[in-house]
């Protein structure tokens, strides 16, 4: 019996073969681009000109004329502090994308003398508090684990509450400008694209084989899957028609549009829901007056240019003005367009920024969603993907409407301009979308 103490005799002219080295571990994360310092001394120096013509034009101007500023500046700081690069590994240039559009709005709307008035309200400082306090809490303690864990498990309280919210519009809401309001002018419409966009990320995908299902591209789901999808998303929508707010309506049919596509990888959903998304808006739009008066304005806005047609030539008028490079920050005549603060802000930003400064402004937007739609690239579920997806699809669809009522393009639809106009659930809810977003740029295991 061999003693097993003695090895075995190495053959002649063999070496064994060497050990690969260890690994050397990685290196820590570099700064990456300068981000936030780009972003304060961007919005420092466009508030610059408007602080300084208010104090010397104006000498009554107080501390409430600096007080958004100085929320946004202590809010900014937080997150460059709490996304540094050795302790967050998710997008920093989303943050700071979303600081940067943030703090132009805030720069515009102080240049609109919008917080002014109402320093004193609450609800005039309320969504702005609770988005920033709720995109800080994702950023600094929700992980994308987290996030993803409980995705499937709140699904159908997701839909519930975005049903309840448009019940509670319909029921004891009211009509004002186009829209339906709760008591104390509140419209909470906008939490239910966003609770949607989380239910049909965690229900798409368990259905994705029957809805990529084609017949000569045209998308052929068979009914066990088309017929949860219609009336899941159907009863929403019809909900948000039912308040007379076909913007909302619109917003989810290109989101659901968008995420199917995704999901599919089947273009032929994009034809598909944009040419019954067209036919609906041409066949309910004149049910609604409101919605028709739109339509008309549209068609010719110069028909009735004191009356309906007003905001919109006034509009027009403002963006012709600006021309190439526009008047400079303070020196053009925004007031003139009748809320311009809200729906209108991007014809603010026409007359005093020009053609060139709308087009950066534009391309910001863009890397945004851009941004937002990777969000999820580095998680193996296809519902991380489909978030980052219709989170991108939500903000798209908004800026794309707004700007495209604004400068003629398409009906106005009562769509505000995102982090740029003045906003109550529409500013809190897209601050929350977007923190949503940054926590699921984490690494999977963060």
């Amino acid at each position: 019996m061999p003693d097993p103490a003695r090895r075995a005799p190495r053959k002649p002219g063999r070496r064994p073969a060497p050990r690969r080295a260890a690994r050397p571990p990685a290196p820590p994360p570099r700064g990456g681009p300068p981000w936030f310092a780009l972003t304060l001394l961007t919005v420092l120096a466009a508030a610059f000109p408007v602080a300084a013509d208010r104090i010397v034009n104006d000498q009554t101007v107080t501390g409430a004329f600096f007080a958004p500023l100085a929320l946004w500046l202590a809010a900014a700081l937080l997150a460059a502090w709490w996304s540094r690069p050795r302790l967050f590994a998710g997008d920093r240039g989303l943050v700071a994308l979303t600081l940067l559009l943030l703090g132009l709005g805030v720069v515009e709307q102080l240049r609109l003398g919008t917080w002014e008035e109402s320093w004193i309200a609450w609800r005039a400082y309320a969504p702005l508090l609770a988005g920033l306090a709720g995109f800080l809490l994702a950023l600094r303690a929700l992980p994308a684990r987290l996030l993803l864990a409980a995705l499937p498990r709140l699904r159908w309280l997701c839909w519930l509450a975005a049903l309840a919210v448009l019940t509670l519009l319909a029921a004891f809401g009211h009509r004002y400008r186009g829209g339906t309001f709760l008591p104390g002018r509140v419209n909470p419409s906008e939490l239910a694209k966003l609770a949607l966009v989380l239910f049909a990320a965690a229900w798409l995908p368990a259905h994705a084989e029957g809805l990529a299902r084609t017949r000569l591209g045209i998308p052929v789901p068979p009914w066990r899957d088309a017929l949860p999808l219609a009336c899941l998303w159907g009863l929403p929508v019809l909900g948000a028609a039912a308040v007379g707010d076909l913007g909302l309506a619109l917003i989810l049919c290109l989101t659901l549009v968008l995420m199917l596509a995704a999901l599919t990888r089947r273009p032929g959903w994009l034809l598909l829901g944009l040419g019954a998304a067209a036919a609906a808006a041409a066949l309910v739009a004149p049910l609604f007056a409101h919605a028709a008066a739109r339509l008309a304005v549209w068609r010719d806005p110069f028909a009735d240019p004191l009356g309906a047609g007003w905001q919109i030539g006034q509009s027009l008028c403002a963006q012709y003005a600006g021309g190439l490079w526009g008047a400079g920050l303070g020196q053009g005549t925004p007031r003139a367009v009748p809320i311009v603060s809200s729906d209108f802000v991007y014809a603010a930003v026409a007359e005093e920024w020009g053609l060139v400064g709308c087009a950066l402004l534009l391309a910001l937007y863009l890397l945004l969603i851009l941004r937002v739609a990777r969000a999820g690239a580095s998680h193996a579920t296809p519902a991380a993907r489909l978030l980052g997806i219709g989170l991108a699809a939500l903000l798209g669809a908004q800026t794309l409407l707004n700007v495209a009522g604004v400068t003629k393009a398409l009906p106005m639809t009562g769509i505000t301009l995102p982090l740029l106009s003045q906003g109550g659930f529409s500013l809190m809810t897209t601050l929350l979308a977007l923190g949503l977003a940054v926590a699921l740029s984490k690494p999977p295991q963060t």
